[in-house]
């Protein structure tokens, strides 16, 4: 049986840097099921949009090349009635960053969940005590003519849908999720 690139190695706990931007050959290499995915990391794509402030992005790399990538940016999260009235809040949008593009690799096993997982740790820890951020979302593609619908990713790290009865196929091409960070928040603070 042939050897995958990047057999053996553990990303459960691999480490993530942020992007540098001067990098050469960025994505040479990195294989994806999604073409997209692949053009915006290997045409520079992500480069014009961390050079423009839009965005920031994260990675992980090893000797055997780029296993996976996420980018985060400011946004809101706009739900259709309130949902936090038991802790006295009246609001139905909330600050919010959001994962804009994730992917991994198809050889690199469990380094997009690595990341996902990093992104509420990095967001709970790091940038829920500078500004006021609750939530962390995600547009998960949904793609019916190709089979892939991102959303049950998603759900399986405890996302869950801005609409759940959202009729599908949805009209965008995603579907809108969220993920609530004060329970993580409030175990930092706890330590």
């Amino acid at each position: 049986m042939p050897v995958s690139k990047f057999d053996g190695i553990d990303f459960t706990s691999h480490e993530v840097i942020e992007l540098n931007p001067d990098q050469e050959n960025l994505g040479g290499g990195f294989r994806c099921s999604r073409g997209e995915f692949v053009a915006f990391i290997r045409k520079g794509k992500i480069i014009n949009e961390i050079n423009s402030h839009i965005t920031r992005c994260w990675i992980i790399q090893c000797d055997q090349g780029l296993a996976a990538y996420i980018t985060l940016l400011a946004d809101k999260l706009s739900m259709g009635s309130p949902i936090l009235m038991d802790e006295l809040v009246n609001y139905s949008t909330f600050p919010a960053v959001k994962i804009g593009w994730l992917a991994a690799d198809q050889r690199a096993s469990k380094s997009g969940t690595r990341l996902v997982e990093w992104a509420i740790e990095y967001v709970s820890s790091d940038l829920s005590g500078k500004l006021g951020i609750r939530f962390l979302t995600v547009d998960a593609l949904y793609d019916i003519d190709a089979n892939y619908d991102a959303s049950g990713f998603y759900e399986k790290i405890g996302f869950r849908f801005v609409d759940p009865e959202e009729e599908l196929p949805p009209k965008d091409g995603y579907r809108s999720m969220y993920f609530d960070l004060k329970p993580m928040i409030d175990a930092l603070k706890s330590i």
